[in-house]
């Protein structure tokens, strides 16, 4: 597991249950059975803690402890510098003795144990002053440490040396008994069925774009679309374009040129001659909405199959007409609805099916209906939401556009998948609260740049 994927439960927790305090509190417990089951009663027990949640599972374990222990809390940067709502309230139900950093040369001295309660995952470079003084007074204690779910400072070289580490869920990338001593994993009450539905939480996988950005750093896409219906090229490319990447590319018939470009002049357009049009340079390619199925539609698809070496989208009428060997093992994305899942595979459209599929052959299936089941064959997810109304026509164009545009920023494509999924249905859920059942599919692709920014 990596920090993403514990930020992303976090969230989708909170999205469900309100907050993550309860989570906060089974973190807190589970460390203070270890401490019981470890340390005679009566010792005396230094909690060391930062500003965020590990500083609250700090703290939680010591309301726990405190009625066998001799229980200290210190908090690096006071209590006025605990930053989230579910640290804060631990302090506030919290009734032993706590101190500011002044105090921590000497808590520590007399302390028989210390936990280390100052950063969870995620740190961003090495730690800082006051905290990098701190790790090393902690280290240099002598005193047994305990620390809460990674490390602080891991996976710097600014990091507490532990005996024990008491982490949630599943062990984080890169811990090992050499940087976090002897590794207890616990379960903290995350329900499964947080762990597989998408939710604002996927969010934490979209990349944001740095001041040092450059033109194509922040992704290229190609959509080779609307060869019959230039309706589905344009839903798509605007799709793609309001998720933040640099470059959308369109290849289509030149009869489509102004209708597309009228929609946004940011989209590039670029005619299809003779069969033959240049894919290169792309970081996704999107195949498929709109275009029909012609003998000349069906020759321009199988030549972006067999050409373009790199993250491919599958839709719509890609699905007719390319084969699964076709793009087996290439990290390939489909995103049918269930009679295109049936074409494609000639199966029919259960999530079995969706989950076999994709493992004989490499790669991810979004399989849209009122409930997406989104899988690579190891791991599924669920994608609910959204209303009756996305049954209107462009809704799967869109979707496809956005998976395409989240592709070419660098996201492996199961997030891809499970993200576009999100944003589409949120999308419908944000028109419909608007307009009701009367909003339109461009309602729809003008909130996806809100739900990215707001992340809701």
């Amino acid at each position: 597991m990596d920090y993403l994927d514990e930020k992303c439960m976090d969230i989708n927790y909170a999205r469900i249950y309100g907050d993550t305090y309860e989570l906060m509190k089974n973190a807190g417990k589970a460390l203070s059975d270890f401490v019981i089951s470890m340390v005679p009663p009566g010792k005396s027990i230094a909690i060391i803690c930062g500003t965020g949640n590990n500083a609250g599972d700090g703290i939680c374990s010591g309301e726990f402890l405190r009625k066998r222990y001799r229980v200290s809390v210190v908090l690096i940067k006071g209590i006025n510098g605990l930053k989230t709502p579910e640290a804060r309230r631990a302090i506030n139900e919290y009734e032993g003795q706590y101190y500011d950093i002044s105090s921590v040369d000497s808590i520590i001295s007399e302390s028989d144990i210390i936990i280390d309660s100052i950063f969870g995952i995620g740190i961003n470079g090495e730690p800082r002053k006051p905290y990098d003084g701190v790790i090393d007074i902690m280290n240099k204690s002598g005193k047994p440490i305990i620390s809460v779910d990674v490390p602080s400072g891991f996976p710097t070289d600014i990091q507490i040396k532990p005996q024990y580490t008491i982490t949630f869920t599943d062990i984080k990338n890169g811990m090992n008994p050499s940087n976090s001593g002897k590794i207890i994993v616990t379960d903290i009450g995350i329900p499964d069925d947080v762990k597989s539905i998408s939710g604002p939480g996927d969010m934490v996988y979209m990349p944001i774009s740095t001041p040092e950005s450059h033109k194509g750093m922040n992704g290229t896409v190609g959509i080779l679309a609307g060869w019959e219906f230039s309706g589905a090229a344009v839903m798509s490319s605007l799709s793609a374009y309001n998720t933040g990447t640099d470059l959308v590319k369109v290849f289509s018939n030149d009869a489509n040129r102004s209708i597309i470009l009228s929609y946004n002049p940011g989209l590039m357009f670029y005619p299809v001659k003779d069969k033959v049009f240049d894919i290169s340079g792309l970081d996704a390619l999107l195949i498929g909405p709109g275009m029909g199925k012609t003998d000349e539609a069906r020759s321009l698809m199988e030549y972006a199959v067999n050409n373009y070496p790199g993250q491919l989208i599958l839709d719509a009428d890609a699905l007719k007409i390319i084969k699964p060997s076709k793009i087996a093992g290439r990290n390939a994305i489909i995103t049918p609805h269930k009679a295109e899942f049936t074409a494609f595979t000639g199966l029919p459209p259960t999530e079995e099916n969706a989950i076999e599929t994709a493992r004989k052959y490499g790669i991810v299936i979004l399989l849209k209906g009122s409930r997406d089941i989104i899988t690579n064959g190891e791991t599924t997810t669920y994608s609910y939401g959204g209303n009756s109304r996305m049954t209107m026509g462009g809704t799967g164009d869109a979707l496809a556009g956005i998976v395409a545009g989240i592709a070419s920023r660098k996201v492996n494509p199961f997030r891809s998948a499970v993200l576009g999924s999100f944003i589409n249905k949120r999308c419908a859920e944000m028109s419909f609260e608007k307009y009701g059942y009367y909003y339109g599919i461009m309602d729809m692709i003008d909130n996806i740049k809100n739900i990215l920014h707001n992340k809701i």
